[in-house]
């Protein structure tokens, strides 16, 4: 048998069966949780507190459409705040939206020289109408209180605060959701280059982000989408003045796409989170 016709027969068995290969055969097992996302199975990672300090439990969600470990800040948080007293459960994030395709039609295609087709620098270019984009939300708002809404029993063991991290539109969202008090409020929120894709959302952002009555710390790499860094100093003006215990807003000096810069973010949350626990304990 030809090797690519029997890759193919493989392919096939496989996706007959229903088997689907594990996303983290290389996590202890006994740190995979399962829970249900819209009536299908979905994996959340849960990794206990180490030594002697227990804080509580820190909540983890990354960029939309990542999984629960995805390659960067996240995943090392995960892994790095046990030491400080958290134990971390990692949740995926809802999906993303998906891109769209624009076509042109034969008979529009401009003739050499013309320019009928050139964009206006001025003008967005529209990407969903709003009930479109009111859809996609909708369904991003039930995927994130559903998964959500399964994790006490997961943090049950881990007594003390609970810790919010979020980064990107991931953060967007949760923002949004918490504002509009459809998520239980955290003690701490943790938002890392936050920012929301839609242009509206994202303005609205740093006014619903200094309304929150709770704890937040906002983390800005200077590697930030320009959604992100357009809203930065808005948040930092339309935070709670004379509250330290209610905002603070920390500027990396190098892009978050760098391990070295980790580190600092995870010194950063850990002396935010002290302090809040010595005010509030």
């Amino acid at each position: 048998m030809k090797p690519l016709l029997l890759i193919t027969l493989l392919i096939s068995l496989v996706a007959s069966s229903g088997f689907t290969l594990a996303k983290y055969d290389y996590v202890p097992t006994d740190e995979i949780a399962e829970i249900q996302i819209n009536g299908s199975p979905s994996q959340v990672l849960v990794r206990p507190w180490q030594g002697q300090h227990q804080m509580g439990a820190a909540i983890l969600i990354g960029d939309l459409g990542t999984h629960a470990d995805p390659v960067g800040i996240i995943s090392y948080l995960r892994r790095h705040l046990n030491q400080q007293g958290w134990a971390t459960i990692s949740l995926p994030a809802p999906d993303a939206a998906a891109q769209v395709n624009f076509e042109t039609k034969a008979g529009e295609i401009p003739k050499a020289g013309e320019k009928q087709l050139e964009p206006q620098t001025d003008t967005a270019q529209s990407m969903y109408t709003q009930s479109q984009w009111r859809e996609i939300r909708d369904s991003q708002n039930q995927q994130l209180i559903q998964t959500i809404n399964q994790i006490d029993p997961l943090g049950q063991p881990y007594a003390g605060k609970r810790m919010l991290i979020v980064e990107a539109r991931g953060a967007g969202i949760v923002i949004d959701q918490l504002f509009h008090g459809r998520l239980a409020t955290p003690d701490i929120l943790v938002v890392i280059n936050p920012y929301s894709p839609h242009s509206e959302e994202n303005r609205q952002l740093p006014q619903q982000l200094g309304k929150l009555n709770l704890a937040v710390l906002d983390i800005q790499s200077p590697d930030a989408t320009a959604e992100a860094l357009a809203t930065a100093e808005q948040r930092l003006q339309l935070a709670p003045q004379n509250k330290p215990l209610r905002y603070e807003q920390q500027r990396l000096a190098l892009n978050l796409d760098q391990p070295s810069t980790w580190l600092e973010v995870l010194k950063m949350i850990d002396g935010f989170a002290r302090r809040i626990d010595k005010a509030y304990p």
